[in-house]
């Protein structure tokens, strides 16, 4: 998971056109799946080298990622390349109000969970 938020934080801006134009209908499906495949293998345990292997159980992440962001940036056509970077920037520009948006609302659940589970036990025990 670690190597995940490392990925992510490299190419944070290109993953961030890439979230973005996958809500457009524009968007080829061809692309939208192979961004699926690439989340997909950049989340699982299963890698072409095991990251057992010192040292090159990184350098299949390091080589297969950057090609894939690569080459998902090029399969968007132009105009939706540009659509998504002007909202990937309004985004960027509002994250600090979305990570307090989340915290708050994580911290609610949270809040929620731990009053359902006083309430449950609090029943099951003094009835």
């Amino acid at each position: 998971m670690h190597r995940l938020f490392y990925f992510l934080q490299l190419f944070r801006h290109d993953f961030l056109v890439m979230l973005v134009a996958m809500r457009n209908r524009h968007t080829p499906k061809a692309f939208k799946g192979l961004f699926l495949v690439a989340l997909l293998y950049l989340v699982s345990p299963i890698d072409v080298l095991p990251d057992t292997i010192p040292l090159l159980g990184i350098v299949d992440d390091a080589a297969i990622v950057p090609a894939a962001v690569c080459g998902l940036m090029r399969l968007l056509p132009p105009a939706v390349r540009a659509e998504s970077e002007a909202q990937a920037e309004r985004l960027t520009q509002r994250a600090p109000l979305i990570v307090l948006l989340v915290s708050l609302l994580v911290l609610a659940w949270i809040m929620l969970v731990v009053w359902g589970c006083y309430t449950f036990l609090h029943w099951v025990f003094v009835g």
